[in-house]
């Protein structure tokens, strides 16, 4: 069905204009320019292109939400498997682990065989993951390693879900709306991801009280000796159903993905919508080669690296880092579900926003890192020190606005990176991007698989990491090569 509706490739939309009106009147373009401006009229908008860019957007939700299925849950994880803080740092741990492995391959993949081949295989990964997810209900004994396994699975497809939006929208989308192409890319993914934070709670409810784990020799969940305890059968048996109620669920819908992914999911339109669009990239080899020489591409990689990879992580335990402070985990994925929704659509606008103004990149991140940086300190504040009264107003408010100017300046980092290393191929800078936010979020978790370590030490390390940007991106020079080839002012 949606291949049929959607085979139109002969007919494009060309009611939208391709070149900006302001550009047009620019008086000080060179003959060059006219040249490629004359060009740019030739080219043609395809309106499919927004339903392109929302289904990978849902599979790039899909993949962040069955990331973050355990952190959610955790207190029922505990409970019905017997886990500790530390097997659910493993489990998150997974994504970051899973993507440093193969960021290179699956970024290769997506420079030389395309957008098509490559989303297939993500949303394969992610289908397959969820799937042996489910096999737990034959044997719980083996549930920690099924479990363990559909979370590699599923990271398997995180360079495709966090990568892509950059090489998608250069694909698909006029200069004019390409960084708005690229926020959507990246929000709608985090919103529908939000998802997680909601969803697991409602299917599956919050262990009972004063439970006492107990574990046999192999270290997962005794059930046999659970059952011995009699009064206890029927709680024990709902926390295992409702778990596995949510594997179902999400498995259903991971296979709708892929049959959509399937069905319909060109590499790129008949007509390039941009002067740079047409225009050849680098070889794979060479484009790595001047990235890794190009040094003002590794502050913006660095900065996005540290700032998000490292809230990426504490959000994704947010229901552990809450929990001391008598939070359970159906509030703590309220929390978690409305800042990722207020972080979404803030970096929705300020995309369309930086879009309007054509470029100033730099100021807009530094802006929102100030407020970055402000309201994680209200936030450690509240809730570890008592410096600042804590009530749920206020924590609300604060990991609201940490969502705000974290998933705000998120698209930017990815269109500065992208600009700052033209010719150089989309997906060659986001994996590399995206590869040291990974990095980032992995030591934060594996320091935090230390035991009795405890949580207090992750606000602080995080709030650190925020200000480390600021120096960073205060050495950063602008500069907007592939911009200034579709604006004509460059050849």
């Amino acid at each position: 069905m949606a291949a049929a509706l959607l085979q139109e490739d002969d007919f494009p939309d060309v009611s939208e204009p391709l070149v900006n009106s302001e550009v047009l009147e620019d008086s000080g373009t060179d003959s060059a320019g006219i040249s490629a401006l004359g060009s740019l009229k030739s080219r043609r908008l395809y309106s499919r292109r927004w339903y392109i860019l929302a289904l990978y957007s849902v599979l790039a939700g899909t993949q962040g939400s069955l990331w973050n299925t355990w952190g959610p849950i955790s207190d029922s994880a505990k409970f019905v498997f017997g886990w500790r803080n530390s097997d659910i740092a493993l489990l998150t741990n997974w994504g970051p682990i899973a993507y440093m492995v193969l960021a290179v391959p699956f970024s290769w993949l997506m420079d030389v065989k395309g957008l098509r081949l490559t989303v297939i295989l993500a949303g394969f990964c992610v289908f397959a993951g969820a799937g042996i997810r489910c096999l737990t209900a034959f044997s719980l004994q083996a549930g920690t390693w099924l479990m363990n396994i559909g979370q590699l699975l599923n990271g398997a497809a995180g360079p495709v879900a966090m990568a892509a939006p950059p090489a998608l929208s250069a694909a698909w989308f006029p200069h004019e709306q390409r960084t708005t192409a690229t926020a959507i890319g990246i929000t709608v993914g985090a919103i529908l991801g939000a998802g997680s934070f909601l969803i697991g709670p409602l299917i599956v409810t919050q262990k009972p009280d004063n439970v006492t784990h107990h574990h046999n020799m192999t270290g997962t969940w005794d059930e046999q000796m659970w059952m011995s305890q009699g009064n206890r059968t029927t709680d024990f048996s709902t926390a295992k159903s409702q778990i596995m109620l949510l594997m179902y669920v999400e498995f259903a819908w991971t296979a709708l993905i892929f049959l959509l992914i399937l069905a319909y999911f060109p590499d790129k339109p008949p007509s390039p919508p941009t002067i740079s669009a047409s225009k050849d990239r680098l070889a794979f080899g060479s484009g790595v080669k001047q990235l890794l020489r190009n040094g003002r591409f590794w502050l913006v990689c660095v900065s996005y690296g540290i700032l998000n990879g490292t809230l990426s992580s504490y959000g994704g335990l947010l229901d552990v880092n809450l929990s001391p402070h008598n939070i359970t985990q159906v509030e703590a994925g309220w929390v978690g579900f409305y800042g990722s929704i207020a972080g979404g659509v803030s970096g929705i606008f300020v995309g369309r926003f930086s879009d309007m103004l054509g470029g100033h990149f730099k100021l807009t991140i530094l802006v929102m890192t100030v407020g970055y940086i402000g309201s994680l300190l209200w936030l450690i504040l509240m809730l570890y020190h008592n410096i600042v009264p804590f009530n749920t107003a206020s924590m609300y408010a604060s990991f609201l606005l940490l969502q705000v100017c974290a998933l705000g300046s998120e698209p930017l980092f990815f269109e500065l990176g992208v600009e700052s290393t033209y010719p150089t191929a989309e997906g060659v800078t986001t994996c590399v991007l995206t590869w040291v936010n990974n990095f980032f979020g992995l030591l934060l978790l594996l320091v935090m698989m230390i035991p009795r370590i405890g949580t207090d030490w992750m606000g602080w390390a995080t709030l650190g990491s925020g200000a480390a940007v600021i120096p960073l991106m205060l050495l950063f020079r602008e500069r907007y090569g592939r911009l200034a080839v579709d604006t004509g002012k460059r050849k």
